[in-house]
């Protein structure tokens, strides 16, 4: 009877802790300062979305039900020898505690993987709604004059979107910043772009503009090598739910930043014509040929 105790509170405790860490964690994220500049909007789905969510829902039974098969065998033979330890002459010693001591520390390396994979996971699904966001209504610009080609794999990287446009290609590159959660006023809405940063109303970002720049520079070389001439490249980067405000030397970068919140994205599509349809289709044809093939 002493054994099946031990064997249950050993699993109660565990279960309690990872319990109990997985509700810190959730309740230290609703506390937190900062907001998804989406929270409140409604999203549309993309093609597909729900059979994705199932697909997903499917990939994580199939990692419990792995993970029922690896610890089968384990969980019995722990049943089975901890049933045939004579309980009234244990006694915790030095190997006793170095067994506890290495249980807590796999478990506290276990809480700090949890812990940086969450603020990954996090991290990755407000991107991912940032891109749907902005892949939605970058496709209202799609007609004969504009080709629009999402998350494009590059090497070791990827352009979140492509704009193939009469005046130019675009090369945008997708942001979510998250938004100060209690705002007094308009400004806590906004960001300044100053043709070399984007200043938030608390903190300053550069590495958006320096790597939408160096995405459209990776981009019109490729062009470049595969159509053999000269194709405008212009970076951009998209803030949905942000309000910008932009200066005059933004004005003069070569950076374009933008929310495609409403007709944001629309000068797109404006200016003169530097390439005629049959260079927008071939560039749409570059373009694709960095898609893999379907297995």
């Amino acid at each position: 009877m002493l054994s099946n105790l031990i064997f249950l509170s050993a699993f109660l405790i565990t279960s309690a802790l990872i319990i109990a860490c997985a509700a810190l964690a959730k309740l230290i994220r609703k506390r937190s300062s900062r907001r998804s500049p989406l929270q409140g909007k409604k999203i549309a789905n993309l093609p597909g979305q729900q059979l994705m969510a199932r697909i997903s829902d499917h990939g994580d039974d199939m990692i419990a039900a792995f993970m029922v098969m690896y610890l089968s065998l384990p969980m019995m033979l722990f049943a089975w020898a901890i049933g045939r330890v004579d309980w009234t002459r244990f006694k915790f010693g030095v190997v006793e505690a170095m067994f506890l001591a290495a249980g807590l520390a796999i478990f506290a390396f276990g809480l700090w993987s949890y812990v940086r994979n969450l603020r990954a996971y996090l991290r990755a699904k407000e991107g991912q709604l940032a891109e749907q966001v902005t892949g939605q209504l970058l496709n209202r610009l799609v007609g004969p004059r504009c080709v629009v080609a999402h998350d494009v794999p590059c090497e070791g990287f990827n352009i979140d979107h492509v704009v193939i446009a009469p005046r130019c290609v675009y090369a945008v590159e997708t942001k979510s910043f998250r938004k100060p959660r209690n705002s007094d006023d308009d400004s806590h809405y906004k960001v300044a772009f100053d043709g070399a940063a984007l200043r938030f109303p608390d903190f300053v970002d550069t590495k958006a503009v320096e790597q939408a720049r160096r995405q459209a520079q990776w981009l019109a070389r490729y062009l470049k090598e595969s159509l053999g001439q000269e194709v405008p490249v212009v970076p951009a980067v998209a803030l949905p739910g942000w309000w910008i405000e932009r200066t005059d030397a933004a004005r003069r970068s070569d950076v374009r930043v933008f929310t495609p919140m409403g007709r944001g994205a629309e000068f797109l599509l404006d200016g003169e014509e530097n390439l005629v349809p049959a260079m927008r289709s071939l560039v749409a044809q570059a373009v694709s040929q960095k898609y893999p093939s379907v297995d």
